[in-house]
């Protein structure tokens, strides 16, 4: 006999409408505010597109940024409405699966609208089936699903799902989807999932509506945030690109670099120039910059520079010659002459006995002089010999004294010291002369000589005009005094470092060539000082005309560009106050979170710790705190033992299984269930008792909602068809992996087999052989036989001996042993026990003795059999009444 669960409706308490709470929050904040929550009520949903962006229009109306012409958002009057009803969602059947893991194809499952059991070993293919329904619905422990991995070529996956949604039968084809509107409404529970319920901080998968206008408030209020920040990205973008227009040395450069909302507009207009003709005055200001860049100043001082170095050497050298006394210079010349022939007549005369090897020549005298500096040596070191010769020191003879007397005589001659100071007036006279250094006038004259030799040829050979004017064009001025006086210069020092005779006449034209170049280098010098100041001017002019075009550019562009310009500090100073306003956003969003929390303390909160504590009694699960969090408008809970300690590091598993699946069951009733709930192996570590305590629970459930059960678990099958059996809400499949995995049978169960099923098949089965003759009447009668076995067995296990033993229970059910009538068993028995022998003659699974298999059963023993065992059955009930 099934035991009564204890689950009832839990009935909150009194409570504030969340919408009151919102339209009086947004009553007290700002209009934009205020036509978000407006809009949020009226439509029960999240603001549309259109939506969003009036509430930034409205907030930049509000805020002053644009003129107003939205109308007042007037106060909210917040009127109660109930939450729309939800159409339920049943299942019809799921088949055509292909693709999914490695499942057959052609397997149907047509779920029961109350308890369906999806029953099979370990590996035969149910989690295939599992797994679409987990993505269907996107459940939490949501699998990725493969195709068979032995398949050379995967199929694309797919199924077809046939439901009802309210009383409209619907189909859907599946091809892998995850999260496929209305399945998402469907509750699935699996062990994975356990971590989930019982450790993480979990948002509830349900959210009433009313609490669902919170979020709504929350993203229409983070969507105008956005905006926000998005316009204010923009406007401060708008700064790139206007400072390239500047130069970067004008004074107003630094101005533009840092424009924003401190800009002082003013006083940069006043730096801007917008006269007409302020094109003309940049072109005319750009030409007297690009003429002063030109230098042709430097190239001139530098031709002015040379010919002043050239002009300073061929006057001084013309000075040189016009200072030259060529009388003097020809009487000491003379002198010097006349000196140097007395000189060689002594020498001769003196030496004329002294049987010199040759003539005393100059370098004979060489040889005396350079005797008597190697004799005044000797003395200066106290070696001197005077009896011995300097050359061979051999002692000397009276001849040789005499001789060496002779040198000395020759020596200390007064002609010699009159031919040195001779020559060296003479010297001091021609020096100058000849010391006269004009290589860089002799350059410059060979230039234009060969210039004029240039322009000669190019006359001979038709290239150019007159050969005279060609070349009186390429030679300065002074080009006559020049040459001659380089002529004069290169005779005259010829002559005068030969000792050569000078005519008056070659250095007549000397003093009036000195005068006309001092005169040319004169003019050059005043040329070339012009010429510096000039270009120290020209330095300062270019250096002020540049400075000045920068800054008439950047008066002008600042002129051209002056709508940009304000336009970016218009901008600037948006972006800041919209920043500025922008920083109660979060405190809104906290305003919001606050009452949502509070809404959900009252809507989900409250309800849900009623109803959790109540599966927590029927599952016998372990006594917890419950703990509600919330975040941005989020309801969430925490599981939490004494100590704050985790469930998961204190519960045993199976502790673990059955409070996973008490907040499972709990929040899925919530909302009261509309959809399947699914469950996969739940029983998985539990103990008999509480495999038994789960399967009550679930087939309470099943009175009312479609409940699907992929178990393993021979016993909790079994149990779940007999706490089904009075209702006949239930459907059982059998996965087998016989023909391929997931094949899909639907059978009786382990332990479906009822009295009254039985009963039915046998009298349809008498029924049937009736109308039949020979052998199809045989084989009815023979499968009549096989229910009759079957009967046999049930009602001994559930009348006779009233279910103490059944096959696939756990237990031995002690309470109902006294039950049993004994005193009407043996009647019973023998009744029973007769007809059952018969029974296992005329089937095919007992094996039979050759002289039995020869007779055959007729259909009046049949009828006779089941007329003997309904009469004992009527007996046994009723005895003892």
């Amino acid at each position: 006999m099934q035991e009564e669960v204890a689950i009832v409706a839990t009935n909150p308490s009194s409570r504030t409408d969340p919408r009151d709470l919102l339209g009086e929050w947004g009553n007290s904040a700002d209009e934009w505010v205020r036509y978000i929550v407006r809009h949020v009520l009226t439509g029960a949903g999240p603001l549309s597109q259109d939506e969003a962006a009036g509430a930034y229009a409205l907030f930049r109306q509000e805020k002053a940024f644009d003129p107003r012409a939205l109308p007042v958002e007037e106060p909210l009057a917040i009127t109660e409405s109930e939450d729309e009803a939800i159409e339920p969602l049943a299942l019809t059947s799921i088949s055509q699966v292909v693709g999914v893991n490695a499942l057959v194809e052609g397997g149907v499952i047509e779920p029961h609208a109350g308890l369906t059991i999806l029953f099979g070993e370990n590996g035969t293919g149910k989690t295939g089936y599992s797994r679409i329904f987990k993505a269907l619905a996107a459940s939490r422990t949501v699998d990725v699903i493969l195709g068979d991995i032995e398949a050379a070529t995967p199929k694309p996956q797919s199924a077809l799902i046939t439901y009802t949604l309210g009383s409209d039968a619907k189909t859907y084809t599946w091809t892998g989807n995850q999260g496929v509107a209305p399945f998402t409404r469907m509750s699935i529970f699996d062990s994975p999932s356990v971590s989930f319920h019982v450790d993480d901080d979990l948002e509830y998968v349900y959210v009433p509506a009313a609490l669902a206008l919170f979020n709504h408030v929350i993203a229409g209020i983070k969507s105008v945030q956005a905006t926000i920040d998005q316009a204010v990205t923009e406007l401060r973008a708008t700064a790139t690109g206007l400072v390239s227009r500047f130069p970067r040395a004008a004074s107003v450069y630094p101005l533009i670099e840092t424009l924003g909302a401190s800009t002082d507009l003013e006083h940069l207009r006043s730096m801007a120039d917008t006269s007409p003709d302020v094109d003309a005055r940049t072109g005319d200001l750009r030409r007297t910059v690009a003429a002063l860049e030109a230098d042709t100043i430097s190239a001139e001082i530098k031709i002015q520079q040379r010919l002043e170095s050239i002009l300073t050497q061929a006057s001084l050298a013309a000075t040189t010659i016009a200072d030259l006394n060529v009388d003097a210079y020809t009487r000491e010349r003379d002198t010097l002459r006349t000196l140097q022939e007395d000189y060689r007549t002594f020498r001769t005369a003196l030496f004329e006995a002294a049987d010199l090897p040759a003539e005393p020549d100059d370098t004979w005298s060489a040889f005396i002089v350079a005797g008597e500096s190697y004799q005044a040596h000797l003395v200066a070191e106290g070696a001197h010999d005077a009896d011995r010769c300097l050359y061979c020191r051999q002692p000397l003879s009276e001849a040789a004294r005499e001789l060496i007397g002779k040198y000395s005589e020759y020596l200390e001659d007064k002609i010699t010291a009159d031919i040195t100071a001779s020559t060296t007036r003479l010297k001091a006279l021609t020096a100058p002369v000849t010391g006269t250094q004009a290589s860089d006038a002799a350059a410059f004259a060979a230039e234009y000589s060969e210039s004029t030799i240039t322009s000669a040829t190019d006359t001979d050979t038709g290239a150019g005009g007159s050969g005279d004017a060609g070349g009186s064009e390429d030679k300065p001025a002074f080009h006559v005094e020049l040459d001659r006086t380089l002529s004069t210069l290169t005779q005259l020092t010829e002559l005068l470092s030969n000792t050569s005779e000078v005519s008056g006449t070659l250095t007549e034209h000397a003093a009036s060539d000195a005068e006309t170049l001092r005169s040319a280098l004169g003019a050059t010098s005043e040329r070339l000082a012009e010429l510096r100041s000039q270009a120290e001017t020209r330095s300062e002019t270019l250096m002020a005309k540049k400075k000045e075009l920068v800054e008439l550019e950047a008066a002008a562009e600042l002129g051209r560009s002056w709508s940009l310009i304000d336009a970016q500090v218009s901008d600037a100073k948006q972006a800041d106050r919209l920043t500025l306003l922008a920083k109660p956003m979060p405190g809104l969003l906290r305003a919001v979170t606050g009452l949502a929390k509070t809404a959900s303390d009252q809507m989900i909160n409250e309800s849900f710790d009623a109803l959790f504590t109540e599966e927590c009694a029927v599952l016998r699960a372990p006594t917890l705190n419950i703990e509600f969090v919330g975040r941005q408008g989020r309801a969430q809970r925490r599981k939490v033992l004494t100590g704050k300690h985790k469930p998961s590091s204190v519960l045993s598993e199976g502790e673990q299984k059955v409070l996973a699946m008490a907040d499972f069951l709990a929040e899925a009733r919530l909302a009261g269930i509309t959809a399947p709930v699914i469950f996969d192996d739940p029983v998985s570590s539990l103990d008999h008792r509480r495999i038994n305590e789960v399967a009550q629970r679930v087939t309470l459930l099943a009175e009312t909602t479609q409940v699907i059960v992929f178990t393993h678990d021979i016993f909790f099958a079994s149990t779940l068809l007999s706490l089904m059996e009075s209702s006949k809400r239930c459907a059982y499949f059998q996965i087998t992996d016989e023909d391929g995995k997931g094949k899909v049978t639907r059978a009786t169960g382990p332990r479906w087999d009822s009295l009254n099923n039985i009963k039915k098949n046998i009298n349809e089965t008498i029924q049937a052989a009736t109308g039949q003759d020979g052998d199809a009447r045989a084989a009815l009668v023979r499968t009549g036989y096989d229910w009759i076995r079957a009967w046999c067995e049930v009602f001994t296990e559930t009348e006779l001996l009233q279910g103490v033993t059944q096959r696939y229970q756990p237990n031995v059910r002690m309470t109902n042993l006294s039950k049993i009538k004994a005193e009407a068993l043996p009647e019973a028995i023998e009744t029973v026990n007769r007809v059952f022998e018969e029974a296992c003659r005329y089937i095919d699974g007992h094996s039979q003795p050759l002289p039995a298999l020869g007779v055959s059963p007729t259909l009046a023993g049949l009828e006779a059999h089941w007329a003997e065992l309904t009469t004992a059955r009527s007996t046994y009930l009723n005895a003892g009444s």
